[in-house]
């Protein structure tokens, strides 16, 4: 362990009057210095590649008490770390930690469910009644998703079904008023809504009081991205 021998050789040079002796071999330290899973700032030299901190500074950033620890190497992440918690052991090597396991992903309904919900919240927050989900509705914007991808075009009027009203009253023919939010290439539904929050227009649909019912559309285009379509319908 090179690095054990250079924080300990190290501080004994920095702390003494040796110094002067090496300080031309001496460069301002590269690596970071964690304690206790904390990042402290903690002025060092890296010397023939080793690490080296003056005694005294070293000491202060530890708690009381705290003098026989643990400290290891993190190449990978080029890191010194010190652990307090644990004695000194000159044959311990860094194992990083296992990496979290992936969120499972969402199915297609899933997705649709929770844009449902964000719409909801942000009606309730608005103190405007929620909207419920229409059957006929959903397939109408699930149709209007597939169309989007298929006919190879972005945009309200459709090449195969016409404007979004003449989709939508061909569907339902009870609906009064409506409105059409799209969203391209967002890879979650949260990306997908946070983006019509920060439209007005958009955000102003969404929490409309006077539509009642709501279908959402998603499918899924390239590079791992979606297509969104959000109709709001009054009847």
């Amino acid at each position: 362990m090179q690095f054990i021998a250079g924080i300990i050789v190290g501080a004994l040079i920095f702390g003494g009057t040796t110094a002067y002796a090496i300080s031309v071999l001496a460069q301002p330290k590269t690596a970071e210095v964690w304690i206790d899973g904390q990042e402290v700032n903690l002025k060092g030299y890296l010397i023939d590649g080793s690490h080296y901190f003056q005694l005294r500074d070293l000491d202060a950033k530890l708690v009381p008490g705290g003098k026989d620890f643990s400290v290891v190497w993190d190449g990978g992440g080029n890191r010194i770390i010190i652990d307090t918690t644990r004695r000194y052991d000159p044959n311990e090597q860094y194992t990083p930690a296992p990496p979290l396991p992936a969120a499972p992903k969402l199915t297609m309904e899933e997705m649709k469910a929770e844009i449902v919900r964000l719409a909801n919240a942000e009606r309730v927050k608005a103190g405007v009644s929620v909207v419920e989900v229409l059957p006929a509705l959903a397939d109408c914007a699930q149709a209007k998703a597939d169309d989007l991808r298929d006919s190879g075009y972005y945009g309200h009027t459709s090449p195969v079904y016409g404007t979004a009203g003449d989709m939508i009253f061909a569907a339902i023919p009870e609906v009064t008023a409506y409105a059409e939010n799209l969203a391209p290439w967002t890879k979650t539904p949260a990306e997908a809504f946070q983006g019509w929050v920060e439209s007005s227009r958009h955000y102003a649909s969404i929490i409309n009081p006077k539509y009642t019912h709501i279908g959402i559309g998603v499918v899924e285009g390239v590079e791992g991205g979606y297509w969104w379509v959000m109709q709001l319908v009054k009847i």
